[in-house]
């Protein structure tokens, strides 16, 4: 798995960091990954909110379902 680094206007989509949090590379952005949900929704998450769903998902869970129930209920809730 492969995430961009450096990316002008990179911006997680759940936690909406813009800039890099570790204080070594605070002159960096932060390194994002554009996904495609199974409705084709392209999301892009930064490497630390990938890590946090990914961790959750069982074996019958699907990560790409995961992104819409989510991408969703982050638009009902305006965040």
């Amino acid at each position: 798995m492969s995430f961009t680094y450096n990316k002008k206007n990179a911006k997680c989509m759940w936690c909406k960091r813009t800039q890099n949090p570790h204080p070594d590379y605070s002159y960096e952005t932060i390194p994002t990954k554009i996904f495609t949900s199974k409705k084709g929704r392209r999301i892009e998450l930064c490497f630390s909110c990938y890590e946090n769903e990914t961790k959750e998902i069982s074996k019958d869970s699907d990560f790409e379902e995961k992104l819409n129930k989510k991408f969703e209920l982050l638009k009902v809730l305006n965040l």
